[in-house]
Protein backbone atom coordinates (compact mmCIF):
# COMPACT_ATOMS: atom_id res chain seq x y z
CA UNK A 1 0.00 0.00 0.00
CA UNK A 2 1.61 2.92 -1.33
CA UNK A 3 0.27 6.72 -0.24
CA UNK A 4 0.37 9.18 -2.87
CA UNK A 5 0.78 13.15 -1.14
CA UNK A 6 2.17 16.37 -2.50
CA UNK A 7 4.41 18.89 -1.13
CA UNK A 8 1.43 21.28 -2.10
CA UNK A 9 -2.18 21.45 -4.01
CA UNK A 10 -2.54 21.35 -7.24
CA UNK A 11 1.48 19.55 -8.03
CA UNK A 12 -0.40 16.99 -9.89
CA UNK A 13 -0.58 13.69 -7.42
CA UNK A 14 -3.67 12.30 -9.75
CA UNK A 15 -1.86 13.36 -13.11
CA UNK A 16 1.12 11.25 -12.16
CA UNK A 17 -1.23 8.34 -10.13
CA UNK A 18 -3.04 8.17 -13.37
CA UNK A 19 -0.05 7.77 -15.53
CA UNK A 20 1.85 5.15 -13.32
CA UNK A 21 -1.61 2.88 -13.08
CA UNK A 22 -2.18 3.18 -16.32
CA UNK A 23 1.37 2.40 -17.54
CA UNK A 24 0.97 -0.86 -15.16
CA UNK A 25 -2.17 -1.63 -16.39
CA UNK A 26 -0.89 -1.84 -19.87
CA UNK A 27 2.06 -4.46 -18.91
CA UNK A 28 -0.74 -6.63 -17.37
CA UNK A 29 -0.64 -5.79 -13.60
CA UNK A 30 -3.34 -6.03 -11.17
CA UNK A 31 -3.15 -2.58 -9.66
CA UNK A 32 -5.49 0.37 -9.08
CA UNK A 33 -5.85 3.52 -7.46
CA UNK A 34 -8.21 5.02 -5.13
CA UNK A 35 -8.93 8.55 -4.02
CA UNK A 36 -9.31 8.26 -0.24
CA UNK A 37 -10.77 11.94 0.71
CA UNK A 38 -11.73 14.44 -2.28
CA UNK A 39 -13.18 18.11 -1.78
CA UNK A 40 -14.38 20.38 -4.42
CA UNK A 41 -16.56 17.61 -5.56
CA UNK A 42 -18.86 19.98 -7.91
CA UNK A 43 -20.41 18.67 -9.76
CA UNK A 44 -18.41 15.83 -9.75
CA UNK A 45 -15.48 13.99 -8.01
CA UNK A 46 -12.77 15.33 -10.82
CA UNK A 47 -9.80 13.29 -9.66
CA UNK A 48 -12.09 10.13 -8.58
CA UNK A 49 -12.80 10.17 -12.27
CA UNK A 50 -9.55 10.35 -13.93
CA UNK A 51 -8.90 7.64 -11.60
CA UNK A 52 -11.94 5.42 -12.56
CA UNK A 53 -11.04 6.03 -16.78
CA UNK A 54 -7.71 4.36 -16.13
CA UNK A 55 -8.93 1.62 -13.71
CA UNK A 56 -11.75 0.74 -15.85
CA UNK A 57 -14.30 0.86 -12.84
CA UNK A 58 -15.64 3.60 -10.57
CA UNK A 59 -13.54 4.52 -8.01
CA UNK A 60 -15.82 6.69 -5.38
CA UNK A 61 -13.61 8.61 -2.36
CA UNK A 62 -15.33 7.29 1.24
CA UNK A 63 -15.98 10.84 1.53
CA UNK A 64 -16.52 13.66 -0.80
CA UNK A 65 -17.46 17.32 -0.23
CA UNK A 66 -18.41 19.70 -2.60
CA UNK A 67 -16.44 23.01 -0.60
CA UNK A 68 -12.92 23.24 -1.65
CA UNK A 69 -10.84 23.10 1.62
CA UNK A 70 -10.01 20.70 3.49
CA UNK A 71 -11.71 18.00 4.69
CA UNK A 72 -12.55 18.21 8.80
CA UNK A 73 -13.13 21.93 7.53
CA UNK A 74 -15.49 21.08 4.35
CA UNK A 75 -17.40 18.68 6.75
CA UNK A 76 -18.61 20.95 9.03
CA UNK A 77 -19.33 23.25 6.91
CA UNK A 78 -21.52 20.74 5.38
CA UNK A 79 -22.76 18.68 8.62
CA UNK A 80 -21.18 16.09 7.81
CA UNK A 81 -19.01 13.41 10.03
CA UNK A 82 -15.63 11.80 9.16
CA UNK A 83 -14.70 8.54 10.81
CA UNK A 84 -11.29 7.07 10.10
CA UNK A 85 -12.17 3.99 11.21
CA UNK A 86 -14.40 3.85 8.11
CA UNK A 87 -11.65 5.25 6.21
CA UNK A 88 -9.15 2.55 7.03
CA UNK A 89 -11.68 -0.83 6.76
CA UNK A 90 -12.69 0.63 2.93
CA UNK A 91 -8.74 1.50 2.19
CA UNK A 92 -8.04 -2.34 3.32
CA UNK A 93 -10.56 -4.42 2.00
CA UNK A 94 -10.03 -2.19 -1.48
CA UNK A 95 -6.15 -3.21 -1.64
CA UNK A 96 -7.06 -6.75 -0.66
CA UNK A 97 -8.56 -6.97 -4.26
CA UNK A 98 -5.22 -5.55 -6.10
CA UNK A 99 -1.13 -6.93 -5.87
CA UNK A 100 -0.83 -2.90 -5.17
CA UNK A 101 -2.71 0.09 -4.87
CA UNK A 102 -1.95 3.92 -4.67
CA UNK A 103 -4.17 5.56 -2.02
CA UNK A 104 -4.33 9.39 -3.27
CA UNK A 105 -4.49 11.56 -0.37
CA UNK A 106 -5.64 15.32 -0.38
CA UNK A 107 -3.32 18.10 -0.50
CA UNK A 108 -0.05 17.82 1.80
CA UNK A 109 1.23 14.87 3.95
CA UNK A 110 0.10 16.85 7.10
CA UNK A 111 -3.31 18.03 5.69
CA UNK A 112 -5.55 16.61 8.19
CA UNK A 113 -8.25 14.19 7.74
CA UNK A 114 -10.51 14.78 10.79
CA UNK A 115 -9.77 17.03 13.79
CA UNK A 116 -5.72 17.07 14.43
CA UNK A 117 -5.43 13.39 12.72
CA UNK A 118 -3.31 13.87 9.43
CA UNK A 119 -2.46 11.95 6.35
CA UNK A 120 0.78 11.03 8.24
CA UNK A 121 -0.99 9.56 10.65
CA UNK A 122 -2.88 7.63 8.31
CA UNK A 123 0.06 6.42 6.69
CA UNK A 124 1.73 5.25 10.00
CA UNK A 125 -1.08 3.19 11.40
CA UNK A 126 -1.43 1.19 7.80
CA UNK A 127 2.32 1.18 7.60
CA UNK A 128 2.20 2.56 4.03
CA UNK A 129 4.81 3.68 2.21
CA UNK A 130 4.68 7.53 0.94
CA UNK A 131 5.30 8.23 -2.68
CA UNK A 132 5.84 12.50 -2.69
CA UNK A 133 4.83 14.14 -5.90
CA UNK A 134 6.93 17.68 -6.44
CA UNK A 135 5.70 20.26 -9.20
CA UNK A 136 9.50 21.42 -10.78
CA UNK A 137 9.25 25.19 -9.58
CA UNK A 138 10.52 27.67 -7.32
CA UNK A 139 10.38 26.54 -3.89
CA UNK A 140 10.31 22.98 -4.56
CA UNK A 141 13.45 22.22 -2.79
CA UNK A 142 12.46 23.64 0.64
CA UNK A 143 9.06 21.70 0.49
CA UNK A 144 9.98 18.28 -0.93
CA UNK A 145 13.06 17.93 1.88
CA UNK A 146 10.14 18.94 4.96
CA UNK A 147 8.17 16.67 3.29
CA UNK A 148 10.76 14.14 3.24
CA UNK A 149 12.12 15.18 6.83
CA UNK A 150 8.34 15.33 8.59
CA UNK A 151 8.06 11.60 7.12
CA UNK A 152 10.81 10.32 8.30
CA UNK A 153 11.10 12.18 11.49
CA UNK A 154 8.04 9.93 11.92
CA UNK A 155 9.02 6.55 10.99
CA UNK A 156 7.59 6.58 7.71
CA UNK A 157 8.92 5.39 5.05
CA UNK A 158 9.16 7.44 1.72
CA UNK A 159 9.49 5.30 -1.18
CA UNK A 160 10.38 8.06 -3.21
CA UNK A 161 9.69 11.37 -5.08
CA UNK A 162 8.62 12.20 -8.11
CA UNK A 163 9.56 15.81 -9.80
CA UNK A 164 6.95 16.65 -12.07
CA UNK A 165 7.99 18.48 -14.55
CA UNK A 166 4.95 19.86 -16.87
CA UNK A 167 6.78 22.55 -19.07
CA UNK A 168 9.42 25.06 -17.92
CA UNK A 169 7.88 26.44 -14.94
CA UNK A 170 10.60 28.83 -14.14
CA UNK A 171 14.54 29.29 -14.13
CA UNK A 172 14.89 27.02 -10.99
CA UNK A 173 13.19 23.97 -12.88
CA UNK A 174 16.38 23.52 -15.00
CA UNK A 175 18.43 22.49 -11.74
CA UNK A 176 15.56 21.40 -8.94
CA UNK A 177 16.30 17.57 -10.25
CA UNK A 178 19.79 17.22 -9.85
CA UNK A 179 19.90 19.20 -6.52
CA UNK A 180 17.10 17.20 -5.09
CA UNK A 181 19.10 13.99 -5.99
CA UNK A 182 22.18 15.72 -4.32
CA UNK A 183 19.96 16.79 -1.37
CA UNK A 184 17.65 13.63 -0.29
CA UNK A 185 18.73 9.69 0.58
CA UNK A 186 15.40 8.57 -1.56
CA UNK A 187 15.01 8.17 -4.95
CA UNK A 188 14.30 10.67 -7.19
CA UNK A 189 12.70 11.04 -10.64
CA UNK A 190 12.04 13.43 -12.75
CA UNK A 191 8.30 12.88 -14.69
CA UNK A 192 8.37 14.65 -18.49
CA UNK A 193 8.27 12.60 -21.02
CA UNK A 194 5.94 9.09 -21.74
CA UNK A 195 9.51 7.02 -21.27
CA UNK A 196 10.22 9.02 -17.67
CA UNK A 197 6.53 7.47 -16.50
CA UNK A 198 7.83 3.72 -18.27
CA UNK A 199 10.99 3.72 -15.78
CA UNK A 200 9.01 5.23 -12.50
CA UNK A 201 6.65 2.57 -13.43
CA UNK A 202 8.93 -0.20 -13.64
CA UNK A 203 11.26 0.80 -10.48
CA UNK A 204 7.83 1.25 -8.61
CA UNK A 205 6.66 -2.16 -9.28
CA UNK A 206 9.66 -4.28 -10.60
Amino acid sequence: MILVTGTDTGVGKTFVTVSLIGELISKGRNVCAFKIVETGCEPICEDAKRISSVCGKEIKPVYSFKTPVAPPVAAEIEGKEISIEKIKKEMMSFAAEYENVLFEGAGGILVPITGKYTFLDLAKDLNMEVLIVALNKLGVINHTLLTVKVCQCENVRVKGVILNHRGMVDRSAETNYESLKKLLDVPVFLFSETEDIVEISSWLCP
